[in-house]
């Protein structure tokens, strides 16, 4: 029932998962894609996955007040559209959160991973982010980026819990037994 625990649950369960190598098409004479479960999962076998990764978790943790995209740059979109996106020099990020890179440092989201840990700064070291990311060299994996990274473009802040106003407190739930016998 908390989102951020179950998202790394799920993700956790992926980790060493791997592109396959023999189950591949070629886009461009030296640009190999191959099949992996979460694009089969979207729809989309071989294509870019780190952001279906990442949707495909979300899924699957029943995390469904996120919206689902295959592209980074979507996912941007819909998380300003619905004020979830924090850029990276206003915020310091949360065990959870998505976190999107721009590598290519035109503005525009390249790639995705998921906030794993947050290692607050100490001494002379600067603060980290552990990252689970798909598509990280063909597989799923953990990576650790200094907060100030210039490739860290912002962050898809995930709600706390799955509890929603309409839920009634256990407490205050009453048992058959309990409303037939005064």
């Amino acid at each position: 029932g908390i989102y951020a625990e179950d998202l790394l649950a799920v993700a956790k369960s992926q980790l060493g998962y791997t592109e396959s190598a023999k189950n591949y098409i070629v886009e461009e004479p030296d640009v190999i894609k191959g099949y992996t479960r979460y694009g089969a999962w979207y729809g989309s076998p071989y294509s870019d996955w780190s952001a279906v990764f990442v949707s495909f978790c979300l899924h699957y943790a029943q995390v469904d007040v996120m919206p689902v995209e295959a592209m980074c740059s979507d996912w941007l979109i819909e998380l300003q559209n619905v004020n979830m996106y924090e850029p990276a020099t206003d915020y310091t990020p949360k065990v959870g959160d998505l976190i999107f890179f721009d590598w290519d440092r035109d503005a525009n989201a390249d790639h995705m991973g998921i906030v794993a840990e947050y290692f607050p700064a100490e001494g002379d070291e600067a603060s980290r982010i552990q990252v689970i990311e798909g598509d990280c060299n063909n597989t799923v994996c953990f990576n650790t980026y200094n907060q100030v990274d210039p490739d860290i473009l912002g962050y898809g802040v995930l709600p706390a819990s799955q509890c929603t106003e309409t839920e009634a407190p256990e407490e205050e739930i009453l048992q058959p037994e309990e409303s037939v016998n005064p």
